[in-house]
């Protein structure tokens, strides 16, 4: 369950699609606790939880401690303004921690219009890793044109922290009722020097760098490739601030909403299961979790056993 638990942020940052989608209509502590008792009884076992800054939401200790409670596997992604202050109360209910860094030192707030935020996210990690050991601490970094020339140094920033890292290039649009919409695409990197940077990042990986994407990832970018099989759809569901249930393939139209109905009989109804299963060619998502798990769901060797050095691994 892939959960957009809010849209509200405190960054400004020039990359992100999702800051402000929807307003601020969100579903309560309540509603999400009962969608969060569906998933798990339906047999969905992992939750990510991200934004907009799901710190934000004044109630996300009850939240995560709900989701754990339900039996739930809980990632939350955050820019970790907010994190040190609150992280004693959320660790306990959390599975892994994902930190939000696309530079390192001063660039960092810049990129993001928050002064000090490098300083916060690399505190979070290190108090993160010392004070609650059971958690798999890692960073995300989005490639764009503003930060490509420093994608390696983050490699060794992550390893002087002890922690792994993922690199993704910036997603410049969604897909609607009448297309793709290209929105961030003057951020975007050209192809060839998008091409240079996964190349070095393959080759880093190969000599131990402590990075998450695949191999089979990071070649598929670095060789520019343009298809893949894509089977997002069957391994996760998407769903908004507001309740609504999306559909990838046209972000402009919701499915349905679990306030409506409850998430369980959603997922059993016969158009929602045809929906989510039925084949499609469209591959314009270039990042790592939709393309690395298509790649894990096909039972491809080299993804599914870097995802399961993932979950060995702190």
């Amino acid at each position: 369950l892939s959960h957009l638990v809010t849209t509200r942020c405190n960054c400004k940052c020039e990359t992100c699609l999702w800051r402000g989608l929807g307003g601020d209509d969100e579903l309560t502590a309540d509603q999400i606790t009962e969608v969060y008792r569906d998933a798990a009884a339906s047999g969905i076992v992992l939750l990510s939880l991200w934004g907009g800054e799901p710190l934000l939401r004044p109630d996300l200790a009850q939240i995560v401690e709900q989701a754990n409670q339900a039996g739930l596997q809980v990632t939350l992604i955050t820019n970790c303004a907010l994190l040190p202050e609150r992280l004693d109360a959320l660790a306990p209910h959390l599975r892994a921690i994902i930190c939000s860094l696309d530079a390192p030192g001063p660039q960092h707030d810049q990129l993001r219009s928050c002064p000090g935020l490098y300083e916060r996210v690399t505190d979070s990690i290190r108090w993160a890793r010392r004070d609650w050991p059971h958690l798999r601490v890692m960073i995300n970094s989005v490639v764009s044109r503003l930060n490509a020339d420093v994608i390696p140094d983050l490699v060794r920033l992550a390893t002087s922290l002890r922690v792994a890292i993922y690199v993704n290039p910036i997603e410049t649009g969604m897909m609607g009722s009448d297309g793709f919409v290209a929105s961030k695409e003057s951020v975007a990197l050209p192809p060839d020097p998008l091409a240079a940077v996964f190349a070095e990042l393959l080759h880093m990986k190969s000599r131990g760098w402590p990075i998450l994407n695949s191999a089979t990832y990071l070649r598929y970018i670095a060789e520019g490739g343009t298809a893949y099989r894509c089977h997002a759809r069957q391994v996760y569901i998407e769903l908004r601030p507001n309740g609504d249930l999306m559909d990838c393939l046209d972000r402009s139209r919701p499915v349905a909403n679990v306030r409506q109905q409850r998430l369980c009989h959603l997922l059993k109804r016969p158009e929602i299961h045809r929906l989510r299963m039925q084949p499609t060619d469209c591959h314009v998502c270039r990042n790592a979790n939709v393309i690395d798990c298509s790649n894990v769901w096909s039972l491809r060797p080299e993804p599914l056993l870097s995802l399961l050095r993932l979950y060995a691994r702190r």
